[in-house]
C-alpha cells in the first residue's frame, strides 16, 4: 500500500482548510479502494484514543472529514458510505460527544444526504449518548414540523428509538426523568397531529411485529401512519414515566404522591395530554395514567383513572393494560378494597380476559377464528401470559422487606379472578389461577388461597344462600346431577396446581362437615356400600347438601393422579394424598381393634375396580417414564401427547431434572404398585415391620398412621423455581428492554366534528337578539376627594385617617364577635345532641300463627312476650336544639349581609389617600410627604389588633396598606430602623407584617446596637421573630459598605457569640433557624479581613465549649469557613499521602491559615488544653472529654488539618536534604514532639501539680467511643509522619514508629494503668504499619521491662508489634563475615522475645497471628550467633514457665516454639561458612530439657508408651542429622556421644516397664537408622550412660551389629579398631555385664571384650586365660536364632589362633591343656551340629526339639568338628605339620567321615553339596594339619556367609 506516514501527517495537519479538504477528496479519487479505506481507517483509529489529554477539536475535525467524504461529497460517498458509517460508529462508541457534532452537521446537510442519514444514525451507539436541551429541540422540530414521509421526521424517530431509556448499572436512569416526560408529551403531540383523525388504534395495530422503525420503513409496504403508530406506542411504553418504573428493582411501598408528579388539570405543560384524554385517545389515556397524579394517587385513580383504563381495554390495547396494572397495583395491595369493590375495575379485568381469547372484538361475526389469528399474529393467551408474569413478579417483589407480602398479592388476584360468574369454566382465568396456586405453593401461602376458595365453595353449595336457592340445589342433586366443583369433570390435566389447591380445599370441607368420618364408620361397622353409606351419612349429619359419590375425595384424588402428567412436580404428592385415604385404618376411631385399611371398601363396583387397574397401569407407565428420564433420554410423558399445558410447551427444552430424583421417583412408583396390589393390607392381617424392604415400611407406617406431612423430597423444587424464574424474566425483559421494545398501538375511531365557527353561530341563533346598552347617567362620587393639604400635613392626615380606621376596626370587631358567637353555639349544639335520644325498657306481646295443615287452619296463635330497650326522644332537648339552630341561622344571615356603605367608603377613602400620597411622593419626594407616609404607616400599625387579623377582609386590607407604605417610606430609611425594631419587639405578632421593611443596613452606625437588641430578645418562644429579624441583617453588605473598625466588629462578634451560647449545646427545633443565621454571620465575620478575629474565635469557642454552651455545628461552620472542614468521615483521615488528593486541601484558594499561623495555632491549642486539663478538679478527674465529647468530631477535623499542613510544610522544607541527615532527624523528632504535645492533654495520663504523684486519667470508660476517634486521629497522624519521612531515613535511624513506640513505653505502660484506656490505645495503634519499623536494643530493653512490671495487655501489644516486624531484614547483618556486636545482642533478644510470647494464648490463638508467622520464619533467622549462656538461660525459662506437655501439643504455637528451641540450638543448621556458636552444648541443653519434660510426663502418667517411644526416636533422629561444621572425627564422635548420652538418660529415669519398652524401641531404631561409624558414638554413650547392664549389653550388641550393616556406605573399609576404641566395659559391674551378654546372645560384644583383653596384656599366660574363657563361654551359650549363629565363628577362629600360639611353645603340659580345650570345643561343635537339641531329658534320648540353627551353620560346625578330630588322632597328640596321611582313629572314622557322608545325602543339605565335598576333601588332604583349621573355617564362611561383614576379618 502506498499510504504512508508522511501522507497521514500531511492530511492531519492541513485538512482544517476547506481547500485542503477538496484536494484530499481529489486525492482519494486517484487511489484504489483498499488504499482509500486504509487511509480513512487510520484517521478513525487516531480519533479513537482514550487518553485523558485527547484533543477534542482534532477528533471533531476527523469525524467531520469522514462524514464529508462518506456522505456529502458526491464523488466519494457511493464508495465510502458503508465504511464511513462503521468508522463513525466506532469513534462514537469511544467519544459519544461526536453524535452531537454529527447531528449538528446533518441538520445543515440533510437535503444533500437524504435517506442515507437514517442508516448512519442507526449505526451510531445512541444508547450511550445524552442529548442536550438544544438537541432535543432540533429533534422536536423535525418530529412535529415535518410530515411523516420526510427524512427529518424519520430521522427524529430513529434517534428517539435508539436512545437508552433504561437504567445504568447503578439502577439510575440513563437519561434524566424530565427528558422522559418531555419526550412523552412530544410523541403525544405528534400522534395527535398526524394520527388523531386516522383509525390506527384498533385491531391491526395489536398485531404489528416487533421490528425497528428503520426496518419497518424499508421492508414493509404499509403506510407511514401505520408505522408511526407502531413507533409511537413502542417508544411510549419504553419511557420510565411512573414512579414505580424508576424504582422497580427495589420494590415499591405505597407512599404519598410525590411533589414532582403533575396534576393534568392544573399544569399548563400537560395541556396536550388533557386534550387527548378528553378525546379518549388511547395513547393519551396511557400517558395520563403513567405520568400524572391519576396513576400516583389512590383516590384519583379510583375516581378518574379507571375509566381511562377501560378505554385502553375497549380499544384492545391489552399489552398496554398490563403495563398500566404493573404501575398502579402496588399502590393498592395494602388497601385492596378500593379496587375489589369497584365494579368498573372488575369489568375491565373481565373484558381483558375475554378479549385475549384470540378473537378480536368486532370481527367475530365476519371472519373465522383461524383467519383472525392470522390477521393479528398474536398467539393464544399472549397477553394473559404477560399478565401472569407480571402477577408473579409482584408476588416476588412484595416478598421483599418493604413489600406488602406475597399473601396480599395472592388474595387480591384470587378475589379479582373469582369475582365473575362461572369463572372456573374460563380458560384464561384458570390459567392465571394455576400460576397463582404454584406461586402460593412456592411461598408457603396456600392457606390464604384455600381460605378464599373454601368460602366460594361453601357459597356454591348453598351454605350462605336463601332457602329458595338451597331447595333448588337439593332438587338438582336429587335429580342425579353431580355436585358442583371448581374442578369440573373427574380431574384437570392442564391446571394441576389449581386442581391441587381445590382438592385440598374440598378435603378440608369434607373433614369439617364430618362426612368422611361418618361414611367410613358406616363402611366399617355396617359393611354398607359407598352409596348406602353416603345416604346414611346425609341423614345423620342433616347437611344442607351432600356431594354425590364421585365427588368423594378418595375418587377425586384417584382421577387426578391418573390425569397428572408424569413430569409434573406435584405428581408424587397427589399420589400421596390418594394413599392417605386408600390405606387409612379407621378402626381405632370407632372403638374397634386395628383392622385393615378402608380403601378397598370404596372400590367394590366394577367401574371402581377398573379404576384401580388403570391406576396401577398408570404407575407402571410413570415409572417407565422416569426410568428413561434418569438415563437423560427425552421422552414424552405418557398419556399426555399434545395435551401438555402451554406453559410446559414453552419451557426451555434444554432443561433436565437430576437423574437421582428420577431414580427416586421410579422407586416410589414401584412402592405404590406394591401398596395397590397387596390384599393383606385391606384384611389387616399383616405385620408391617416384617414386610420386605421394597415395601418402604417406614413410609407405609406413616401413611397408615395418617401423617399428613408432604413428601417434599420427591418434589422437583428446582423445576418449580426455574419456571417461576422464567416467568419473572419474561416480565423483566418486557420492562427493561433497551432498544427493541415495539408494543402494539391501539386504534381510536373519531368522526369529523362540525367546524367550531359553524357550531357557535348555530347555537347563537337559538337566543334572542341582544338589547342595546343603557343610557349613561353621571353619578356623584361615593368617597370624598382627597385634598392636597392633607397630603403634606402630618396632623391633618392622621386625623383624617383615624376616622376611617376606627370604622374599619369596629367592623372587624363585629365580625370577630359573630365568629365567637357562632363557635359558642356550635359547641352547645354538639354538647346537646347526645342527649336528644335515650333508651327506655319496653315490653310487647306478639301473636304468632302457623300455616296449619292442608285441611285445617291454625288452632290458636302463640303468644310471645318480648322485652327490649327502645329509642325515646327527649322533647325538651329537641326544643332546645331547635332554638339553638334558629339562633345559628339568624347569626349566619347577619354575617352574610354585605358590609355597610360606611365601611366600604372608609376602606376606599384610605386606599385613595395612600395612592395619592405615593403618587405625589414619586413625583416630588419631599420630606414632609415622607413624614406623612411614615406617620400613616405607624398609625395603621397601631390599629392592627387580633380582631382585624381574624377577619379576612380587614386582614387583607391592613396588610396591603402597610405593605405599600412600608416599601415606599419605611424600607431603607435610616431614622426608622430603631423605631420599627422597637415596635416589632413590643408586639411580636406584628413581626410577619412589619419585618419585610426592617433594613438595619440602612443605618450602619446603629447596626451593632440593633443586632444586640435582637440577640437580647432571643428565647424559645420568640425564635420565629428573631429569625425573621436576623434575615434582615445583611452582614456582608454592612462590612463592604460601612467598613467598620476592628472594635465594632469585635463587639458584634462577641454579641454573636452570646447568641450562640444562648442557643445551647443542642438547639431546639424552634430555635434552629435563628441559630443557622447566627452561624452564617459568625463565619462571615471570621472570614472578613482574616485573621483579625481568628484569635477571638479560638479563645471564645474553647471557653464556651469547655462549659458545653456551644453547639458542635458552630465549630463545623467555622472550620468550613477556614477551609478546614472535611467532607470525608472522621475515620477516613490520611488515607492518601498526596496532599493534593486530600479533600481538606482540594481548593487551594480556601486555605486561609499561613504556615506561621498553623504553628502558632498548634502551640496555642497544646498550651490551652494542657492548662485547661489541670485547671479544674472535674477535668483532672474526668478528663477533657467529660465536657468536650460533643465537639470531638469537629475538633478532630481541625487537628487533622493542622497536623497535615504542618507535616507537608516540613517535608517540603526538607526536600533537598540528603537521606538520613541530622536536620531530617531533628525535624522528625520535633514534629513528633509537637504532635504528641497536641494530643497529650486529651489522651495521656498527667500528674497533678501539687506533687502528690496521683495520676489524672484522661477519660472515663463511658467516653471511650468518642475517645477512640481522637486516638484514631493520633494514630493516623503518626502514620502520616511515618509515610512522609520513611523515604528520607536509613533503616537504622529512629523513625516515627520507633519514636511513637518509645513514647508509648514511657507514657502508657504504668503498672496501674486502667485496662479500658489501654484497650483503646492498643486497638488503634495496631493499625500502624509496624512491619516497616526497625527496632534496636533500646526498644528490646523496654519490651523486657514491660514484661516484668507493666500490665499484661501492654506486654501483649508490644509483643504483637515486635512480631509484625520483618526480622529477617533487621538481622541481615548476621550473615556478614564479621557481624556487629549489636546484631549478636538483637538475635538473643529476639529469641528471648519469641519464647516469652509463645506461651500467650491471646497472641497465638488469633487467626493469621503475627507471632505464628514469625515462629514460622524460624529457619530463616541467624540463630548461630546465640551463645550457650544465653541459650541456657532461655532453656531455664522454658523449664520454669512452660508445661512439660508443650513438646507433645499439636497446636501450631507449641510445635513452632519447640522447633524454635531445636533450630536455635543447632539442630538442622546448615554446614556453611557461618560457625554455629556452642552448637554441641546448646544441643545437649535442648536434649536434656526435652528428656526432662518427657521423664516428668512419664512419671506423672501423662504420656503413653507409644508417644514416648516416638519422641525418643525423634531425638535420636535429630542427633543423627546433627552436623556441626569444622569438626574432626574425634570431636564429632565426642559431640554425638554426649548427645546420645543425654538422650539415653531417659531410660534411666523411667519406670521398669517403660524402660523395657524404650529398650525395644531403641533396638528397632538402631537396626533401622544406624549404620557404620555412626554407631560408635552411640556405643560409647550406651556404655557411659545406661544404668542397666541388661540394657547396656543389648544396646552395645545392636551398635556393633549396625556398625557392620550392609546399609553402611563404607562397610567394606570397616575394621574392629573403632569398636575397640569405643566400647567401654563397666569395671564395677563387669562380671554382671558379661553374664548378661552371655544370656542375651551379645557375642560380638564379648568378642570385642576378648580383643580388648588381649590388647591390654599380650602375654602367653593371658592368652591361655582367654582361650580357657572362650572354651568356658562356648559351653554356656547356644544361639537362639540363625541371626546369632555366625558370631560363634569369631570365637572359634580366635580359639584356634590362640591354641596354635600355645602349641608353638613346645610345653608338654601346656600342649596337653590346649588339646583338652580343643576337644572340649570340638565336642561343643559336634553338639551344635546336631539336627535336634541334645540338652534336657528328651535331648539325651534323641527326642529334643528341632535345632534353631541353620543347616549351613551345621555344615560349618560338623566340618570343623571332624577336622579337629582328624587332627587330634589321640590324646596328647596334634598334627601340627603336614606331609603324611592323617592316621584316622576308629572314632574319627566312625564319627567324622561317616557323618559328613550322611549329610551329603540328606535333603536338608542339598544346597550345600559343594561345601560338604570341599570340607571332606580338605579334611582328608594330607597337606592339611591343625594349622589349617582357620583356613577351613575361612573357606566355608566365604561361600556360606558372604553377607555377614563382621566375619570379613577372618575370611
Amino acid at each position: 500500500m502506498s499510504c504512508n506516514t508522511s501522507l497521514c501527517f500531511f492530511h492531519v495537519t492541513f485538512f482544517l482548510d476547506p481547500k485542503h479538504l477538496e484536494n484530499f477528496e481529489k486525492y482519494l479519487k486517484t487511489m484504489n479502494c483498499s488504499e482509500e479505506i486504509c487511509l480513512l481507517t487510520t484517521f478513525a483509529q487516531m480519533a479513537q484514543t482514550k487518553r485523558a489529554d485527547v484533543d477534542e477539536h482534532f477528533i471533531k475535525i476527523i469525524v467531520l472529514e469522514i462524514y464529508e467524504v462518506s456522505y456529502v461529497s458526491l464523488s466519494t460517498r457511493e464508495t465510502f458510505s458503508k465504511v464511513g458509517r462503521e468508522l463513525l460508529g466506532a469513534i462514537a462508541s469511544i467519544h459519544t460527544q461526536i453524535v452531537s457534532v454529527l447531528l449538528d452537521r446533518i441538520r445543515e446537510t440533510i437535503e444533500t444526504v437524504g435517506m442515507v442519514s437514517l442508516y448512519l444514525f442507526k449505526e451510531l451507539p445512541l444508547y450511550l449518548w445524552k442529548p442536550s436541551s438544544s438537541e432535543i429541540a432540533v429533534i422536536r422540530d423535525w418530529l412535529l414540523n415535518y410530515s411523516l414521509t420526510t427524512v427529518e421526521n424519520k430521522l427524529a424517530c430513529i434517534i428517539l428509538e435508539g436512545l437508552n431509556w433504561g437504567f445504568r448499572e447503578q439502577d439510575a436512569l440513563h437519561l434524566d426523568p424530565a427528558l422522559h416526560s418531555e419526550v412523552a408529551l412530544m410523541v403525544l403531540e405528534a400522534y395527535q397531529k398526524y394520527l388523531s383523525q386516522k383509525p390506527y388504534a384498533g385491531l391491526l395495530s395489536e398485531s404489528i411485529k416487533q421490528v425497528s422503525y428503520l426496518a419497518s420503513i424499508v421492508r414493509y409496504g404499509e403506510t407511514p401512519e401505520a408505522f408511526f403508530n407502531q413507533w409511537a406506542w413502542g417508544l411510549i411504553l419504553r419511557l420510565k414515566l411512573h414512579r414505580n418504573d424508576r424504582g422497580m428493582q427495589h420494590g415499591w411501598p405505597a407512599v404519598p404522591v410525590p411533589d414532582s408528579v403533575l396534576d393534568m388539570t392544573e399544569s399548563v405543560t400537560l395541556h396536550p395530554l388533557l386534550k387527548a384524554v378528553k378525546a379518549n385517545i388511547p395513547i393519551g389515556c396511557y400517558l395520563a395514567l403513567a405520568m400524572t397524579t391519576l396513576g400516583h394517587s389512590i383516590e384519583k385513580f379510583c375516581a378518574e383513572g379507571i375509566p381511562l383504563l377501560g378505554v385502553l381495554v375497549q380499544c384492545r390495547h391489552l399489552r398496554t393494560v398490563v403495563h398500566v396494572l404493573d404501575k398502579i397495583l402496588p399502590l393498592f395491595y395494602s388497601c385492596q378494597y378500593y379496587l375489589l369493590k369497584n365494579e368498573q375495575f372488575l369489568s375491565c379485568i373481565q373484558l381483558f380476559l375475554h378479549l385475549d381469547s384470540g378473537v378480536p372484538q368486532g370481527v367475530t361475526q365476519q371472519v373465522t377464528h383461524k383467519v383472525t389469528q392470522h390477521l393479528t399474529g398474536v398467539s393464544y393467551g399472549e397477553n394473559v401470559k404477560l399478565l401472569s408474569s407480571m402477577m408473579q413478579t409482584h408476588i416476588f417483589l412484595n416478598d421483599q422487606p418493604n413489600g406488602a407480602g406475597p399473601a396480599a398479592v395472592l388474595e387480591f388476584w384470587v378475589h379479582i379472578l373469582t369475582s365473575q360468574q362461572l369463572w372456573h369454566r374460563d380458560r384464561a382465568t384458570l390459567f392465571l389461577l394455576d400460576d397463582l396456586c404454584k406461586a402460593a405453593f412456592q411461598y408457603g401461602q396456600e392457606d390464604c388461597v384455600q381460605k378464599l376458595l373454601y368460602q366460594q365453595h361453601k357459597n356454591a353449595l348453598g351454605y350462605h344462600c336463601d332457602k329458595g336457592l338451597l331447595s333448588s340445589l337439593v332438587s338438582w342433586i336429587v335429580a342425579g346431577n353431580v355436585t358442583p366443583s371448581f374442578v369440573e369433570g373427574n380431574a384437570n390435566s392442564s391446571q394441576v396446581w389449581f386442581s391441587w389447591m381445590v382438592l385440598n380445599m374440598e378435603s378440608i370441607f369434607e373433614e369439617d362437615s364430618q362426612l368422611r368420618r361418618v361414611v367410613e364408620r358406616e363402611l366399617v361397622i355396617n359393611a354398607l356400600t359407598p352409596d348406602q353409606a353416603l345416604k346414611k351419612a346425609q341423614a345423620q349429619l342433616k347437611l344442607p347438601i351432600v356431594p354425590s359419590l364421585q365427588r368423594l375425595l378418595i375418587y377425586r384424588w384417584a382421577h387426578q393422579a391418573l390425569a397428572t402428567p408424569a413430569d409434573h412436580p406435584l405428581m408424587p404428592l397427589i399420589w400421596q394424598k390418594f394413599f392417605l385415604l386408600y390405606l387409612h385404618r379407621p378402626g381405632p376411631q370407632y372403638g374397634l381393634p386395628v383392622d385393615g385399611c378402608i380403601g378397598r371398601r370404596f372400590f367394590q363396583s366394577a367401574a371402581h375396580v377398573n379404576l384401580l387397574s388403570e391406576m396401577k397401569q398408570r404407575l407402571i407407565e410413570v415409572a417407565d417414564f422416569h426410568h428413561a428420564a434418569s438415563k437423560a433420554l427425552r421422552v414424552e410423558s405418557p398419556a399426555e401427547g399434545s395435551d401438555r399445558s402451554p406453559e410446559k410447551a414453552s419451557s426451555s427444552p434444554d432443561y433436565l431434572t437430576s437423574p437421582e430424583l428420577h431414580k427416586e421417583l421410579v422407586r416410589l412408583c414401584n412402592v405404590f404398585v406394591l401398596w395397590l396390589e397387596e390384599e393383606s393390607f385391606q384384611k389387616g392381617d399383616t405385620y408391617i415391620p416384617s414386610l420386605p424392604k421394597q415395601y418402604d415400611v417406614h413410609r407405609l407406617a406413616k401413611v397408615m398412621q395418617n401423617q399428613q406431612d408432604l413428601w417434599m423430597e420427591y418434589v422437583n423444587v428446582e423445576l418449580i423455581h426455574r419456571e417461576f424464574q422464567e416467568a419473572l424474566n419474561l416480565w423483566l425483559q418486557v420492562q427493561l428492554e433497551s432498544h427493541t421494545a415495539c408494543v402494539s398501538a391501539g386504534r381510536t375511531d373519531f368522526t369529523n366534528p362540525v367546524l367550531a365557527k359553524e357550531r357557535i353561530i348555530s347555537n347563537l341563533k337559538k337566543f334572542d337578539t341582544p338589547k342595546p346598552p343603557l343610557l349613561l347617567q353621571m353619578m356623584k362620587a361615593p368617597v370624598p376627594v382627597i385634598s392636597s393639604a392633607s397630603l403634606v400635613s402630618q396632623k391633618e392626615a392622621i386625623q383624617l385617617m383615624r376616622v376611617d380606621l376606627n370604622v374599619l376596626q369596629r367592623h372587624a370587631k363585629t365580625a370577630a364577635l359573630w365568629e365567637s358567637q357562632h363557635v359558642a353555639l356550635n359547641s352547645e349544639i354538639l354538647d346537646t345532641v347526645p342527649k336528644l335520644y335515650v333508651n327506655r325498657e319496653e315490653q310487647i306481646t306478639l301473636h304468632l300463627e302457623c300455616r296449619g295443615t292442608s285441611n285445617k287452619g291454625c288452632q290458636g296463635a302463640a303468644l310471645l312476650t318480648i322485652q327490649f330497650e327502645g329509642k325515646y326522644k327527649n322533647e325538651a332537648v329537641s326544643q332546645q336544639l331547635h332554638a339553638l339552630r334558629k339562633e345559628v341561622r339568624q347569626l349566619l344571615a347577619e354575617a352574610k349581609k354585605p358590609p355597610s356603605l360606611g365601611v366600604v367608603e372608609a376602606a376606599v377613602h384610605v386606599e385613595n389617600f395612600i395612592t395619592a400620597l405615593i403618587n405625589i411622593y414619586k413625583v416630588q419626594p419631599m420630606p414632609a410627604i415622607k413624614k406623612v407616609g411614615i406617620s400613616l404607616f405607624f398609625t395603621l400599625v397601631e390599629y392592627v389588633c387580633d380582631e382585624t387579623q381574624r377577619s379576612p377582609p380587614t386582614r387583607q386590607f391592613f396588610t396591603s396598606c402597610i405593605e405599600i407604605l412600608g416599601q415606599v417610606f419605611i424600607s431603607g430609611t435610616k431614622s426608622e430602623c430603631k423605631r420599627l425594631l422597637q415596635t416589632i419587639l413590643q408586639n411580636r405578632r406584628l413581626c410577619t407584617l412589619l419585618s419585610p421593611y426592617f433594613t438595619p443596613v440602612a443605618s450602619p452606625s446603629e447596626f451593632v446596637a440593633l443586632y444586640e437588641k435582637v440577640v437580647a430578645f432571643l428565647s424559645e418562644d420568640s425564635s420565629d421573630v428573631v429569625f425573621m429579624l436576623l434575615t434582615k441583617f445583611d452582614l456582608t453588605q454592612w462590612l463592604n459598605i460601612a467598613k467598620p473598625p476592628l472594635s465594632e466588629r469585635t463587639k458584634l462578634l462577641e454579641s454573636i457569640h452570646l447568641a450562640l451560647n444562648a442557643c445551647g449545646l443542642e438547639p431546639d427545633e424552634d430555635i434552629l433557624m435563628p441559630f443557622n443565621i447566627f452561624c452564617k454571620h459568625w463565619t462571615n465575620l471570621l472570614q472578613y479581613q482574616f485573621p483579625d478575629h481568628y484569635s477571638d474565635f479560638l479563645r471564645l469557642f474553647v471557653q464556651s465549649s469547655s462549659e458545653q454552651l456551644l453547639s458542635p455545628d458552630c465549630w463545623k461552620a467555622s472550620l468550613k469557613a477556614l477551609g478546614c472542614g472535611s467532607p470525608v468521615p472522621e475515620q477516613a483521615s490520611f488515607k492518601k499521602n498526596d496532599s493534593t488528593e486530600n479533600p481538606i486541601l482540594q481548593d487551594a484558594a480556601k486555605i486561609l491559615l499561613s504556615a506561621e499561623q498553623v504553628r502558632e495555632t498548634i502551640e496555642w491549642l497544646s498550651t490551652s488544653f494542657y492548662k485547661l486539663r489541670l485547671a479544674s478538679t472535674d477535668f483532672r478527674t474526668f478528663g477533657l472529654f467529660s465536657k468536650w465529647s460533643p465537639y470531638v468530631a469537629e475538633l478532630n477535623k481541625f487537628l487533622e488539618y493542622l497536623i497535615k499542613r504542618l507535616t507537608d510544610m516540613e517535608v517540603a522544607n526538607l526536600s533537598q536534604e540528603p537521606v538520613g541527615s541530622n536536620r531530617i532527624l531533628a525535624a522528625l523528632q520535633s514534629l513528633y514532639s509537637v504532635i504528641a504535645g497536641l494530643f497529650k492533654p486529651w489522651i495521656l495520663v498527667l500528674d497533678k501539680e501539687d506533687g502528690s504523684n496521683q495520676p489524672c486519667y484522661p477519660w472515663l470508660e463511658s467516653d471511650t467511643p468518642v475517645v477512640s476517634t481522637m486516638v484514631c486521629l493520633f494514630t493516623d497522624c503518626i502514620k502520616l509522619l511515618h509515610e512522609s519521612f520513611k523515604d528520607k531515613l536509613l533503616p537504622s535511624h529512629h523513625g516515627a514508629l520507633w519514636l511513637h513506640l518509645m513514647h508509648y513505653c514511657e507514657c502508657c505502660t504504668a503498672p496501674k494503668m486502667p485496662e479500658f484506656i489501654l484497650y483503646t490505645f492498643h486497638t488503634e495503634f495496631r493499625k500502624l504499619p509496624w512491619k516497616e519499623m526497625h527496632p534496636d536494643h533500646m526498644l528490646m530493653e523496654e519490651f523486657f521491662k514491660i514484661e516484668r512490671g507493666s500490665p499484661k495487655s501492654c506486654f501483649l501489644f508490644l509483643g504483637y508489634v515486635l512480631c509484625e516486624i520483618n526480622w529477617v531484614s533487621v538481622l541481615s547483618d548476621a550473615w556478614n563475615p564479621n557481624p556487629h556486636p549489636q546484631t549478636h545482642s538483637m538475635i538473643v533478644c529476639l529469641l528471648y522475645m519469641m519464647v516469652l510470647l509463645a506461651k500467650e494464648e491471646q497472641l497465638t490463638g488469633k487467626e493469621e497471628s503475627p507471632l505464628i508467622n514469625l515462629l514460622g520464619q524460624t529457619s530463616s533467622l541467624p540463630w548461630q550467633l546465640v551463645g550457650i549462656s544465653s541459650y541456657q538461660s532461655i532453656i531455664s525459662y522454658c523449664n520454669s514457665h512452660y508445661p512439660p506437655s508443650v513438646i507433645l501439643a499439636k497446636d501450631a504455637a507449641a510445635e513452632l516454639i519447640v522447633k524454635l528451641l531445636k533450630i536455635s540450638a543447632g539442630f538442622g543448621a546448615s554446614s556453611d561458612s557461618h560457625v554455629h556458636l556452642d552448637a554441641t552444648l546448646k544441643c545437649r541443653a535442648y536434649i536434656r530439657q526435652v528428656v526432662q519434660f518427657l521423664s516428668t510426663l512419664e512419671q506423672s502418667g501423662k504420656i503413653t508408651l507409644a508417644v514416648l517411644e516416638q519422641e525418643m526416636s525423634k531425638l535420636l533422629d535429630d542427633i543423627v542429622i546433627f552436623n556441626p561444621p569444622d569438626m574432626d572425627l574425634q570431636m564429632r564422635h565426642m559431640a554425638l556421644s554426649s548427645l546420645f548420652t543425654e538422650t539415653l538418660m531417659m531410660m534411666n529415669n523411667s519406670r521398669v516397664t517403660t524402660a523395657e519398652s524404650l529398650r525395644g524401641s531403641l533396638r528397632k531404631w538402631v537396626d533401622s537408622k544406624v549404620h557404620g561409624l555412626l554407631a560408635m558414638p552411640l556405643l560409647t554413650a550406651a556404655c557411659q550412660s545406661l544404668a542397666s547392664v541388661r540394657h547396656m549389653a543389648e544396646t552395645t550388641e545392636a551398635c556393633i551389629t549396625a556398625y557392620f550393616s550392609e546399609d553402611s556406605p563404607h562397610y567394606q573399609d570397616l575394621g574392629w579398631g573403632p569398636i575397640l576404641a569405643s566400647l567401654q566395659v563397666p569395671e564395677l559391674t563387669m562380671e554382671e555385664f558379661l553374664q548378661e551378654c552371655l544370656s542375651l546372645g551379645s557375642y560380638l560384644t564379648l568378642y570385642v571384650y576378648l580383643l580388648q583383653c588381649l590388647n591390654t596384656d599380650q602375654t602367653l599366660t593371658n592368652e591361655m586365660k582367654i582361650l580357657l574363657t572362650i572354651s568356658k563361654w562356648l559351653e554356656q551359650v547356644y544361639p537362639s536364632s540363625a541371626k546369632e549363629e555366625a558370631k560363634l565363628f569369631l570365637w572359634w577362629h580366635k580359639a584356634m589362633q590362640l591354641s596354635l600360639i600355645q602349641m608353638e611353645q613346645d610345653d608338654t603340659v601346656l600342649i596337653e591343656s590346649v588339646i583338652q580345650t580343643l576337644l572340649s570345643i570340638q565336642g561343643r561343635q559336634s553338639q551344635l551340629a546336631e539336627e535336634r537339641v541334645t540338652s534336657g531329658i528328651l535331648g539325651a534320648i534323641g527326642l529334643g526339639r528341632k535345632s534353631p540353627l541353620s543347616p549351613r551353620f551345621r555344615v560349618v560346625a560338623r566340618s570343623l568338628s571332624a577336622f579337629l578330630l582328624v587332627q587330634i588322632p589321640a590324646e596328647g597328640q596334634v598334627r601340627l605339620k603336614a606331609g603324611s596321611e592323617p592316621k584316622l582313629s576308629l572314632k574319627a572314622q566312625q564319627v567324622a567321615l561317616s557323618v559328613l557322608g550322611s549329610m551329603a545325602s540328606n535333603k536338608q543339605y542339598m544346597d550345600y553339596q559343594e561345601q560338604l565335598s570341599q570340607a571332606s576333601l580338605f579334611i582328608k588332604h594330607p597337606e592339611h594339619c591343625f594349622q589349617d583349621c582357620n583356613n577351613l573355617l575361612s573357606l566355608l564362611i566365604n561361600t556360606l556367609y558372604p553377607e555377614v561383614h563382621y566375619l570379613d576379618s577372618i575370611r
